[in-house]
């Protein structure tokens, strides 16, 4: 399992619209919309770093409105009540 953030940059006026396209996608566990840099912060869970980069190409990019995106892939996970574990 491959684990990432997506941080998503979107033209002015068109962040409900990615947000409600990425909620369509079942590979997308979480979506935040945050007032920072970027608009949009996702994280997605898909089987392997290539079909990651297969949904970014074939899928993300194709979403009208998005300016730029930042893929952070998960490495490790850590959590307040767990050990460190891979992504």
């Amino acid at each position: 399992m491959t684990s990432a953030f997506l941080l998503i940059n979107c033209l002015i006026g068109f962040q409900n619209h990615i947000v409600s396209e990425l909620k369509r996608l079942s590979e997308f566990v979480d979506i935040y919309k945050v007032d920072s840099t970027y608009d949009i912060i996702a994280k997605i869970n898909v089987n392997s770093e290539e079909e990651l980069q297969e949904i970014t190409i074939s899928k993300i990019r194709k979403i009208q409105g998005i300016k730029s995106t930042l893929t952070l892939v998960i490495v490790k996970h850590s959590s307040k009540t767990n050990s460190i574990e891979n992504g």
